[in-house]
């Protein structure tokens, strides 16, 4: 195992590096894990590069404005003329955001908001573009949490200032799959009203315009066929007559049902092409990919945690999960964290005793970060073709589960019925590095890898991990019938799992002592997660009392 970490120093097995100083001679140790979230936090682009994205958008956005102006007003075009549909866009508020194409987007929400804006002073067409690419922008950042305002910059940029183009690029980049699939309808519905929403919030936009766009979607195929005509000269006039009459007729009907699906138009988006840029987009967005990743990450700890019991949680495991509960290993990821963690008790027994009920979000962030760079630095190891960046592409697009996102890792097929994989090749997405055409070959074996992911993850004992994920699951044998299902485990289960994977365990033959709290931090940190816990309680036993509650126990 010596030799095998010797060798991995010279390799770019772990990922990301900080040099050790005088103390280390030269050797270079992974970063820890608590500068994890600064470094993805510190990733800011050139402001200049954000300042001519901007701009650039907003000359397309004036263009939009020019093509929408001609379609609204109904005679061959005359310069009088055209100005007078342009201040009737500006007092209308014509913004150009919305479920359509920019242009179909000006044109809907100026004949919308006519009639209330009758009389009112017009809005200049610098502010109505203004106005219109910071609604764009909320709409991104809205949609997707994670993204940065000057990242949705560059994916308008990249979309051509098409605001659903944009949206589909992020999810395609991000790995949100499902999206595109018809039982994902009711999801893509919410997400895209709530943006809706806070795009018109940002434009200084009122709810009518949301509600219409709403209404708009009960009569989606009239209104797109309208719109279709009034891109010819011949029938423009009469096509006009009868949009603005349909928008008239579903803005005066009573508030749009909260239920109105919306999922046509993340579907029509996909049918609009964008043309290539040359402005340097698209870019290496390594930080939203991991703040995504980080999320997926983050779910499997959330259901492990409901997995395990509530008094050994409370009162050992909470310990051993946060020092070796990580993701990675040869099982999925839920039961990899489950795995590592009552092994981590076992082969490392507490010396003192304390009981908790509450357990930091940023202890638990911590860990997803060191699972999350040990992950990525296994794949590195096992495929040297491979850098960061696509390591954790490979990982988004395999769900955060290892097993997927390398199947060279399930040799035995054990797994593959259930993460679907056949004949050891995944077939898992076009974005994926192991498909039919292209198959990697590993060029590092299993042991390699988990070393180097333990030392990316700052275990305390890399070689001791090593050795239990290499042989997890021949010490678990049918006792691997407890991991799946999802069930919840009893102590008995836990304790057979312990049993089966650290036999030499020693006994606790004496009570243990009460780990002392007095003095900082112990003694903030205990009375914060009290006065959490009592807030907490009290929510719950609120929500116990509620006559339509969803279940009894949470």
């Amino acid at each position: 195992m010596q030799d095998v970490r010797g060798n991995l120093q010279s390799q770019h097995a772990v990922c990301l590096f900080l040099d050790a100083g005088n103390d280390g001679a030269g050797v270079r140790l992974p970063c820890r894990s608590q500068d994890l979230q600064t470094e993805f936090g510190s990733w800011i682009p050139p402001a200049g590069g954000t300042i001519r994205c901007r701009s650039r958008l907003l000359r397309k956005i004036h263009a939009f404005y020019l093509k929408a102006t001609k379609r609204l007003h109904v005679t061959p075009p005359h310069r009088r003329r055209t100005a007078a549909a342009g201040r009737f866009v500006g007092v209308c508020g014509g913004l150009c955001f919305g479920l359509l194409d920019p242009v179909s987007n000006i044109v809907v929400n100026t004949l919308l908001v006519s009639a209330n804006n009758e009389g009112s002073r017009p809005a200049t067409l610098e502010d109505l573009k203004r106005r219109s690419l910071d609604a764009m922008v909320a709409f991104l950042t809205r949609m997707f949490p994670d993204l940065a305002e000057c990242q949705a910059l560059r994916y308008l940029r990249l979309a051509g200032a098409d605001l659903l183009v944009a949206a589909r690029i992020v999810a395609s980049d991000v790995g949100l799959k499902r999206f595109d699939e018809p039982a994902s309808r009711p999801a893509a519905t919410e997400s895209l009203s709530m943006a809706l929403k806070c795009a018109a919030l940002a434009a200084g936009a009122d709810d009518l315009l949301v509600d219409g766009w709403k209404k708009i979607s009960t009569h989606a195929d009239e209104v797109l066929r309208l719109l279709g005509l009034l891109r010819g000269a011949l029938r423009r006039s009469s096509s006009i007559g009868k949009l603005a009459r349909l928008l008239l007729m579903l803005r005066r009907r009573p508030q749009a049902h909260a239920g109105v699906d919306l999922w046509w138009a993340w579907q029509l988006a996909a049918c609009r092409s964008i043309r290539p840029c040359d402005d340097g987009v698209p870019f290496r967005h390594t930080p939203l990919l991991i703040r995504t990743l980080q999320d997926a990450i983050h779910g499997f700890y959330l259901q492990a945690l409901a997995r395990l019991p509530s008094g050994e949680l409370r009162s050992r495991f909470h310990r051993s999960l946060l020092k070796g509960g990580h993701c990675y290993g040869p099982l999925d990821p839920v039961s990899n964290i489950i795995v590592n963690t009552v092994w981590y008790d076992a082969a490392f027994p507490r010396t003192h005793e304390l009981d908790m009920d509450v357990i930091g979000t940023r202890s638990i962030h911590r860990l997803e970060n060191q699972s999350l760079y040990g992950m990525a630095s296994f794949l590195c190891t096992r495929y040297h073709s491979i850098d960061f960046h696509e390591a954790v592409c490979f990982l988004l697009e395999a769900d955060a589960n290892l097993l997927l996102a390398d199947p060279n890792l399930d040799s035995e097929g054990t797994m593959a019925s259930v993460y679907g994989m056949w004949g050891g090749v995944l077939r898992h997405g076009e974005a994926c590095l192991f498909n039919d055409q292209d198959h990697l070959e590993p060029d590092t074996g299993v042991q390699e890898a988990f070393l180097a992911a333990a030392m990316a993850a700052q275990h305390c004992n890399p070689d001791a991990q090593v050795k239990l994920l290499t042989s997890c699951k021949e010490m678990l044998g049918p006792a691997l019938s407890l991991l799946q299902g999802g069930g919840k485990l009893s102590s008995e289960d836990v304790h057979r799992l312990a049993m089966l994977l650290c036999p030499e365990s020693p006994r606790e033959t004496k009570p243990l002592l009460p780990l002392p709290l007095t003095g900082y931090p112990r003694a903030e940190v205990a009375d914060a997660h009290t006065r959490i816990t009592k807030k907490v309680r009290a929510v719950l036993n609120s929500y116990e009392q509620m006559p339509n509650r969803v279940g009894s126990h949470i």
